[in-house]
């Protein structure tokens, strides 16, 4: 199959000024740019690109598609925001290893699937045929729930961290382009430095990245941030800090020596950099609002523990202060205001989907502590919420610095979601290039080559010849986002054409369906 973009407006992924040429595809690969035209190409469906931008496949570097890769495998939600590649297994958070017959874990962060019959990344990703090309990390939770003898929220021992850094070696020699953590998660928020180092060392010796949720993003982001550059220090391994961002009102004003001291690593150095999703409000689980002392308990544990909240007064009071006087962790609730923390979906309790946590409060005419411990206490499922964290000004510091890439953070955990999830990409061109008058080519640098700079991709996120044709062709006029939270995945303007690997996947503004995505592993990446 060949595909011709005729008088086409490039902008190439580099950062470099945009040119007119046209652009020829044949099979999977750009075969020829020709900024003076080509005059005929027999056999090729032509598009007529004049006045539109055709540019590398958006790149996602902070991606939880895990399990939608298998539920969804042509990936519609990626595809019409112009995302023709993403990286899970972030934040610890992932599905292999596994060991069969122990029970799915992580449906608020990834949703759910029934059947977990695989053990390792290699037969997981033989599992996958996708409409997207995906890469992966190794999940620290999943090394830990592993290795780990019975509940896996305490420290590691010499023995169970041997066996950590074993399972890892397997994922990268598998073809895993690095390792994840969330230490604002269990059971990774309990890993000691020894095992931490320990796996890092494992990372390095095999040049992958260390993507990091580090333990506190609001009153002690600081220290928090010390602590992982202080990883990097020591083992030289490549950092990835994920969704930078300071969490508070109160804790905007630290968003420039969090980024001093990042840059001070870099003038150092060392391999340090960070990706961004582009709102001031944020996505997790609702129950991390809940201390580390109680989210160290097993699913059944903790589902007693909130069940007994409701009849235990003191029990009740104690949560709660831990939650308004919290000692090295953040506590969003503490944070922010309950009018700033919204419910996405709870699948046991639809019935609040949409409302802040202040409506809910009202509606069940309890203190806002107490309607978010009876809410919990009844959810058996999913429970993800939305927290307004940042303000416009920090967004954009953060975004402008040369360190910086794109990620959606995109959640598929059920019937609704954060927008980032189906419009994360889209949203970013629409704030930054139509209303912000920011140039195309540099927001589509952060967005495409800059991803695969950072993974070491050599033949994506650049309109060149060899690279492989993931394209998107878009009209700068009438781009623009039409979602928010109360319509997440309401689709674009804007977007005619996705492709993949030579293969639509959006064409003439309509999803095909197409599954012509590949797993990418990180020793075929040359």
């Amino acid at each position: 199959m060949s595909v011709l973009f005729r008088n086409a407006t490039v902008i190439d992924g580099s950062g470099e000024r945009p040119f007119e040429a046209d652009v020829l595809v044949r099979g999977t690969t750009i075969v020829k740019i020709c900024p003076e035209g080509l005059v005929t190409q027999q056999d090729a469906e032509v598009i007529d690109a004049t006045g539109k931008i055709l540019c590398p496949g958006f790149m996602d570097m902070h991606a939880h598609s895990d399990l939608e890769l298998i539920r969804n495998p042509s990936m519609p939600y990626k595809i019409q925001q112009g995302i023709t590649f993403d990286l899970s297994g972030n934040c610890g958070i992932g599905v292999y290893p596994w060991r069969r017959g122990d029970e799915p874990r992580f449906f608020d962060i990834i949703g759910h699937y029934d059947s977990w019959d695989w053990t390792d990344f290699k037969t997981y990703s033989e599992k996958l045929n996708p409409g997207i090309n995906c890469g992966f990390l190794q999940s620290h939770s999943c090394l830990r729930i592993n290795a780990i003898e019975g509940n896996p929220n305490r420290e590691a021992t010499d023995e169970e961290i041997q066996r950590m850094c074993s399972l890892l070696e397997t994922s990268l020699e598998q073809g895993c382009f690095g390792f994840s953590t969330g230490l604002y998660y269990a059971p990774c928020m309990y890993a000691g430095k020894k095992e931490i180092l320990a796996l890092l060392s494992v990372v390095k010796r095999h040049d992958g990245i260390f993507a990091v949720h580090h333990r506190c993003e609001g009153d002690d982001i600081l220290p928090s941030i010390d602590e992982i550059l202080s990883y990097t220090r020591e083992t030289g391994v490549r950092l990835e800090i994920s969704h930078l961002k300071a969490i508070g009102r109160k804790n905007q004003a630290k968003v420039p020596l969090v980024l001093e001291k990042i840059h001070r690593m870099r003038d150092e150095g060392f391999d340090v950099a960070f990706d961004q999703y582009p709102y001031e409000y944020g996505s997790t689980s609702l129950f991390s609002l809940l201390p580390p002392d109680v989210l160290r308990l097993s699913p059944n544990d903790l589902s007693d523990l909130l069940e007994k909240t409701k009849h235990d007064s003191q029990l009740r009071t104690s949560i709660v202060n831990e939650m308004m006087h919290p000692h090295g962790w953040d506590s969003i609730s503490e944070l922010c205001p309950w009018e700033d923390i919204s419910i996405v979906t709870m699948e046991s309790s639809p019935e609040f989907n949409g409302m802040n946590m202040a409506q809910v409060s009202e509606t069940l005419s309890m203190e806002p502590y107490d309607a978010l411990l009876h809410i919990l206490s009844r959810e058996k499922g999913y429970a993800l919420m939305s927290d307004i964290t940042q303000s416009s000004g920090s967004l954009r510091m953060i975004f402008e610095d040369p360190l910086m890439c794109f990620g959606t953070d995109a959640l598929y955990t059920g019937p609704f979601a954060h927008p980032r999830s189906a419009n994360g990409a889209i949203h970013l061109l629409y704030e930054r290039c139509i209303k912000e008058r920011y140039s195309f080519e540099s927001v589509i640098r952060k967005m495409t080559s800059e991803v695969s700079r950072r993974l070491r991709i050599k033949d994506r996120g650049l309109v060149r010849e060899g690279c492989k044709a993931d394209l998107v062709l878009f009209d700068p006029k009438t781009l623009k986002d039409n979602s928010d939270m109360a319509h997440p995945f309401e689709r674009c303007s804007g977007l005619d054409y996705v492709m993949v690997n030579g293969t639509f996947a959006l064409k003439d503004g309509k999803l095909t369906g197409s599954i012509s995505g590949r797993v990418l592993k990180r020793k075929n990446r040359f």
